[in-house]
């Protein structure tokens, strides 16, 4: 495991490590905070509740509400676009065997990794019609990240190879470099429209609450 987690460090890809964990950008952290019984609830405390989730959504008012396929679909075409530069990694492999002079060992290894992510890429990302698929073509990809790191700590010449790489990460004059910044800065617009859905989520949360309360609020009479 941590050698899947230097992967990442390396790569800076966003990829889990089981199709049966939550995905860390297609499934929602969100949690909802407001949970009342309100059976138990006096009135005075109810019309309180009332007030203060009216006063949240003044607040914390949201120019567009989607529905959830609408988010979903929103989510997806930012994943693309977050992959059309991750899937570059084939190109990449190119130049970090040109850039770095590598040995005849390690070059076999990264054009059969470069192989292997082709195939994958071809064989799986025009099937992607929703999240659901993105999550499995996901994980395909992931699992080929974490054999590729794998293979590169077998001994200690493709391991000093492989600190070189988390060095040079940091250096957009590196292709590795450049890689991983436009992996990044593509990240942020995907980061961004998931903190957008989980407000959405958020909103609507409330908005379904406040119209319990005020059914509650309203048998009292």
């Amino acid at each position: 495991m941590k050698y899947f987690l230097l992967f990442l460090i390396i790569f800076s890809f966003k990829i889990f490590a089981s199709s049966d964990e939550p995905h860390p950008v297609i499934d929602s952290n969100y949690i909802s905070t407001h949970n009342y019984d309100l059976t138990k609830m006096s009135l005075n405390d109810l019309q309180n509740t009332r007030l203060m989730l009216l006063n949240y959504l003044e607040k914390n008012s949201f120019d567009e509400i989607y529905e959830e396929s609408d988010m979903e679909k929103k989510l997806l075409e930012a994943l693309f676009k977050y992959d059309d530069v991750r899937v570059q990694i084939t190109k990449v492999i190119d130049e970090i065997i040109s850039e770095y002079k590598v040995n005849s060992e390690i070059e076999k290894i990264l054009l059969s990794y470069k192989d292997t992510f082709k195939m994958i890429i071809r064989d799986n990302r025009h099937l992607v019609k929703n999240l659901r698929d993105y999550k499995a073509y996901d994980f395909r990809l992931g699992s080929a990240y974490l054999a590729m790191m794998t293979a590169f700590h077998e001994n200690e010449e493709t391991e000093k190879f492989y600190s070189i790489l988390v060095k040079d990460k940091k250096d957009v004059n590196t292709s590795i470099g450049r890689y991983n910044y436009n992996l990044k800065k593509n990240q942020t617009s995907v980061d961004k429209i998931r903190k957008e859905i989980d407000k959405n989520l958020e909103i609507q949360d409330i908005k379904l609450k406040l119209k319990k309360v005020e059914k509650e609020i309203l048998s009292r009479k």
